[in-house]
């Protein structure tokens, strides 16, 4: 499934200001 460029740009956003990647899955609802 393809994530919308608005959602994949708050992930990235997300990441870049300290957030870890499992955590950002879990908040965003989305596979890491």
């Amino acid at each position: 499934m393809a994530y919308s460029l608005d959602l994949r740009q708050k992930v990235v956003d997300y990441i870049e200001n300290g957030g870890r990647v499992t955590k950002a899955a879990q908040v965003f609802g989305i596979g890491r």
